[in-house]
């Protein structure tokens, strides 16, 4: 049964209270007006004429001040998928327990992005980046930077720790990569490209990704050192660029310790 306005408007309200008990909570423990308001909007559903929405009522009775902050987020759950909130991985109230210490020393390692147009895609790319202990990403073409909002959010808080560098012209990047020593290796379903989990050669590199739909220019290409692939089993032929960029450096960082 379709959601009527004012029990969207009440769902929304009841999310927006539980978010910020989430939010107040990071003590393990809850605001008591803020718990107390929202278990009265609980209540209040019982009046809805929705099935859906009015057995939720019920749930108010099982929030209380003694709850474990795991009890209290299932909760949430039956509301937001009424609502049909499609959660993202940066949704996600993260509890602050990243390292306190100076991080390693970075890996002669860095990503070349190229006209990767999803926001969403290049941060998750600095996250793993930043995680991989990698140097460097190089944004080429129309790839969006950190300044923007979305890649800022995805990559939660990594493109602070991270170095990055805006190049227009990807060849001249490249060039240049190669002239200080790096091996230029490119991630594409091409059928000229070699395993993923081959031996890397033991230098510095730099991993190129290319568009999420067209992949890199030919011309590009005839620049690289070779093209590696992930290999797959099933029926689609290509993985996102985001998780292609986190398998294959995390395989080439394993390679990397076990010299």
């Amino acid at each position: 049964m379709a959601l009527n306005s004012q029990d969207k408007k009440s769902l929304e309200e009841i999310h927006k209270l539980f978010i910020e008990l989430e939010k107040s909570s990071r003590d393990f423990s809850f605001s008591a007006p803020l718990l107390e308001s929202l278990k009265e909007k609980i209540l209040a559903l019982a009046a809805s004429e929705n099935p859906d929405v009015s057995r939720l009522s019920d749930l108010q009775r099982h929030l209380t001040p003694q709850m474990t902050l795991k009890h209290f987020v299932a909760y949430v759950i039956p509301f937001e998928r009424l609502l049909h909130k499609n959660l993202q991985d940066d949704d996600f109230l993260i509890i602050e327990n990243d390292k306190s210490e100076k991080a390693q020393e970075s890996l002669p390692l860095v990503f070349v992005l190229d006209n990767i147009r999803s926001a969403f895609n290049v941060g998750s790319i600095f996250r793993t980046a930043e995680c991989l202990g990698a140097e460097k990403i190089f944004l080429c073409g129309y790839t969006p930077n950190p300044t923007q909002w979305k890649v800022e959010k995805t990559a939660m808080g990594t493109q602070e720790h991270l170095a990055w560098e805006e190049s227009p012209h990807i060849l001249e990047c490249l060039e240049s990569l190669k002239d200080r020593g790096y091996r230029l290796v490119a991630l594409e379903t091409a059928q000229s490209a070699t395993d993923l989990y081959e031996e890397f050669s033991p230098k510095p590199t730099a991993l190129i990704l290319g568009n999420e739909r067209f992949g890199l220019d030919p011309e590009i290409l005839k620049l690289i050192d070779e093209v590696r692939i992930v290999p797959l089993r099933g029926r689609k032929n290509s993985l996102n660029v985001g998780v292609t960029a986190a398998i294959a450096g995390f395989e080439w960082m394993r390679q990397w310790r076990n010299q």
